[in-house]
C-alpha cells in the first residue's frame, strides 16, 4: 500500500471513529451504518422476491457529501472501496452524482442515498427500499417512459383528485360493500378528472407505477399491515394541503390502490405493467361495474364526499396565487 493511500485510510479511520448518532451535520460510525445494511438485508431476506420474483438487495451507496464520504453493502474496482467493520467505505468519487435513484456503476445499478438518513427505523429502510425497486424496475417492465402532469397545477384537477383521496380513504376505512362503493366513487372521480384534461392518461399512469409502486414496495415490506394502513391515512393529511401535487400525487395513489388490491385473491402484480391503469386492475379485483353514467354518478357522489368544501379550499388557493 503507497503512503497516499495509507494516509487517506487511516483518516477514513480517525474520523469514523469519532463518530456517534445519526443526525444532520453529523458523521456515522462504520457500525452505524452496519446497522442499516444488516437490517435492510434481513428484510429483504425475508421478501425473497415474494412482492416481485426478484430480492431487493441491490447495492447501496450512501453519500456523505459534507465530508466527502460513501458507505456500501458490496464493493467496487470502479469506488475503491476498504472494507471496515464488514462494510465498505471511501472517499466520494467524482462521477457520483449526489442524488437519490439508480445510478449504473460498474456494470451494475446502484441505489445512491444521500446522508443522513431519518432518525426513525422504518423510515430509514422505507427510503432503501424505495430506491432499491427503482434499480430493479427496469427488470420487472416497470420502467415507465417519461411523464409530466403539470395539469396538476389546475384547480379542476386537484378538486377531482382530492375527492379520489376521499373515496380511497373511506375505503381503507371500511370493508365489504361500503368498501367496494368508495373504490366506485373513486375510480368515477378519477375518470372525470382525465375527462377534463385531455392525454393526462398515461402521464398519471406512469408517474403512478414509477413512484407509486416504489412506495407501496417499500412500505409493504418495512410496516405490518395494520401500520401500512395506518401509515397511509396518516399521508393523506400531510399531503392535502400541498401547494402542488405534480410530483407528489402518486405517492398516495399509488400505494393505497396496490394496498387495496393485496387485500383481494387477485394476483395483480404479475398482470401490472408500465403503461398500465392500476384503476382498471382494482375494478377486476374487485368485480366492479361502473355507472352508465360515470360523469354524472360523480357529480351526484361528490356530495358525500364535501366536495363543496373542497371546491371552496381550491378557489381560496387560486385567489392567493
Amino acid at each position: 500500500m503507497n503512503t497516499t493511500k495509507s494516509i487517506l485510510i487511516g483518516f477514513v479511520v480517525l474520523i469514523m471513529s469519532s463518530a456517534h448518532s445519526f443526525g444532520t451535520n453529523q458523521l456515522y460510525s462504520s457500525n452505524d451504518i452496519k446497522v442499516v445494511f444488516d437490517e435492510t438485508k434481513k428484510l429483504c431476506s425475508k421478501d425473497n422476491g415474494l412482492l416481485w420474483g426478484h430480492n431487493l438487495n441491490v447495492p447501496i451507496l450512501f453519500v456523505d457529501e459534507e465530508n466527502g464520504l460513501v458507505y456500501s453493502n458490496k464493493n467496487s474496482s470502479k469506488l475503491k472501496l476498504e472494507e471496515m467493520n464488514q462494510i465498505y467505505v471511501g472517499s466520494l468519487p467524482d462521477f457520483i452524482k449526489v442524488e437519490k435513484g439508480p445510478q449504473k456503476i460498474d456494470k451494475r445499478i446502484w441505489a445512491v442515498i444521500p446522508l443522513p438518513l431519518p432518525k426513525n427505523k422504518t423510515e430509514q429502510q422505507c427510503i432503501i427500499l424505495h430506491e432499491a425497486f427503482h434499480c430493479l424496475q427496469p427488470k420487472i417492465d416497470l420502467k415507465p417512459l417519461p411523464y409530466n402532469n403539470n395539469h396538476m397545477e389546475e384547480m379542476e384537477a386537484r378538486l377531482w383528485l382530492k375527492l379520489e383521496w376521499k373515496a380511497l380513504e373511506f375505503a381503507l376505512q371500511n370493508e365489504g360493500e361500503d368498501r367496494k362503493q368508495a373504490i366506485i366513487d373513486a375510480i368515477c372521480f378519477r375518470k372525470y378528472r382525465r375527462a377534463l384534461f385531455s392525454d393526462c392518461d398515461a402521464c398519471e399512469n406512469r408517474f403512478e407505477i414509477h413512484e407509486g409502486m416504489a412506495e407501496y414496495t417499500a412500505n409493504k415490506i418495512s410496516r405490518t399491515p395494520t401500520d401500512f394502513k395506518n401509515y397511509l391515512l396518516g399521508k393523506l393529511d400531510c399531503m392535502w394541503g400541498n401547494t402542488s401535487f405534480v410530483d407528489c400525487f402518486a405517492y398516495y395513489s399509488g400505494p393505497v390502490y396496490a394496498y387495496l388490491l393485496d387485500d383481494t385473491d387477485f394476483n395483480w402484480r404479475n398482470q401490472l405493467g408500465s403503461k398500465d391503469d392500476i384503476s382498471i386492475l382494482i375494478q377486476s379485483a374487485y368485480n366492479i361495474s361502473l355507472p352508465f353514467d360515470v360523469f354524472m354518478e360523480a357529480e351526484e357522489r361528490s356530495v358525500l364526499y364535501n366536495g363543496a368544501k373542497i371546491m371552496g379550499e381550491e378557489l381560496d388557493r387560486e385567489i392567493t396565487l
